[in-house]
Parts: C-alpha cells; sequence; structure tokens
C-alpha cells in the first residue's frame, strides 16, 4: 500500500494516470459501460479504474460535472443493481502538469461504498471518483473502484491514499480534449 506512484497513459497520450506499482496495472475496456479508458490493478482486478470525458457547457465546474456524472450513471448503476452510500466529499487544487498548486484548477472528489446485490452473489466496494475541467466544454470525471474481499478496512485505505495522494496527481498531455 505504500508502493511509488507511477503513470500509464491511454492510447491517444492524451492523460498520464497516476498508479501505485504502475507496472502491475494493465489498460482494458469495461463491457456496457463506455468509458474513456480504463485500468485493472493485477489478474484478479484487486482494484479498477475508469475516466470518462464529457461534453459539458461553457463554464461547468467541478461540481456540476459530479452532478452530470451522477445523473448519467444513474441507469446503468441501476441495471447492475449497485446501492451506493455516499460519504465524504474532498477538494484539492488540480494543475494540468499533475502539481498540487493553488489558483489553477480544483478537482472535487466523493468516496462512496457500494454494492453489487444479484441472486447469485453480493459483492461489495470501496469506491471515489473525481471531477475536473481539464478542457474548456468538458467534464473529465476519474473513479478507482476496490473491492471488498477479506478486509473493509484495507479496501478504504486503498481508496482513501487515491483520495487523498492521487487524484490531483492525473496529467494533461494535451490543450484539446480527446477523441471519443
Amino acid at each position: 500500500m505504500q508502493e511509488p506512484w507511477g503513470w500509464r497513459n491511454d492510447k491517444q497520450d492524451t492523460l498520464h494516470v497516476p498508479l501505485p506499482d504502475w507496472k502491475n496495472w494493465r489498460r482494458i475496456r469495461y463491457f456496457g459501460v463506455p468509458s474513456f479508458v480504463g485500468f485493472r490493478y493485477g489478474d484478479d482486478h484487486h482494484a479498477v479504474i475508469a475516466i470518462w470525458v464529457r461534453d459539458a457547457d461553457e463554464g461547468t465546474t467541478p461540481d456540476q460535472c459530479i452532478d452530470a456524472f451522477e445523473k448519467w450513471a444513474a441507469p446503468t448503476a441501476h441495471d447492475f443493481s449497485v446501492e451506493v452510500s455516499f460519504g465524504d466529499v474532498a477538494r484539492s487544487p488540480w494543475s494540468p502538469d499533475g502539481q498540487k498548486r493553488e489558483g489553477e484548477g480544483e478537482v472535487v472528489v466523493k468516496s462512496v461504498e457500494a454494492q453489487i446485490n444479484t441472486i447469485l452473489s453480493k459483492k461489495s466496494y470501496s469506491a471515489a471518483y473525481a471531477a475536473y475541467v481539464m478542457w474548456p466544454k468538458t467534464c473529465t470525471i476519474f473513479g478507482i473502484a476496490v473491492p471488498v474481499r477479506d478486509s473493509q478496512e484495507l479496501a478504504q485505505q486503498v481508496r482513501d491514499r487515491y483520495v487523498s495522494e492521487g487524484f490531483w496527481r492525473i496529467e494533461r498531455h494535451t490543450d484539446k480534449a480527446p477523441s471519443p
């Protein structure tokens, strides 16, 4: 849990995504959930990440990005029988080069606990998602989910490390928003 941060990029090299123990993360696609880029940690999916870049109105704030994302994601969560309990909201300075400097931009982060209840199984996750305005007229959402397997506390610690150390480290590598 104290592995140093490294980065992996998307196929367009638009974003460099912060990942602890970065060599063990693999780029993936999600079935039924369109995302810009996704990653998994280890073959057993010990953690998963998804990033969405969505169109927004001029002047949209990170708070409005969070609200729009939740409205967009709610039907998909419902289709997958996901129940969400909302936790803390955190804010941090964010800069396109991944530095934490006041005055450039802001990332807004929501922590959640989620359960997927189906006839065949019940799974729990500690998760968080962050909202940025990285390019004009866009919202970028960066989410991580950590399955609760043997320890809820460990899953929450991994999630909380992203909240405090990870989300603000994402680096934007182009001045133009990526194409879908």
